[in-house]
């Protein structure tokens, strides 16, 4: 009986050392990487926002860069797709885009909001 009973136990601590080295192979294989590189090498990228290359200076971009927001050309584009003929930006300021033109013949003030997509905040004509 303690023969059975000691090689029961022999089985079971070999089965268990086997399936415990089996479930830590695929957590050490991340550290394994493979790769092909034809020309300058890998570029490595820092975290999202902080990449430093050509595509990602927005805090260098200085005058003329409005980001996601609304830009004095999308704000002409948006008055001629409203209507407003002879459209001219007038103002720019921090929060809004004032452009100028005609619409149905007479002036016409349309002042969009500096968000995404221009909203229109108030017409005046």
């Amino acid at each position: 009986m303690f023969k059975t009973l000691s090689r029961t136990f022999c089985l079971v601590a070999a089965l268990a050392a086997g399936a415990t080295a089996i479930g830590t192979a695929p957590a050490a294989a991340d550290g394994f990487r493979f790769g092909i590189t034809i020309g300058d090498g890998p570029r490595h990228l820092s975290p999202a926002g902080h990449r430093g290359d050509r595509w990602d200076r927005g805090h260098r971009r200085g005058r003329g860069y409005y980001g996601r927001g609304c830009s004095p050309r999308e704000a002409v584009h948006k008055a001629r797709r409203i209507g407003i003929h002879r459209a001219r930006v007038v103002d720019v300021g921090h929060r809004s885009v004032a452009v100028a033109g005609r619409s149905r013949g007479d002036r016409t003030l349309v002042r969009f909001a500096r968000a995404p997509g221009c909203p229109v905040l108030r017409i005046r004509g």
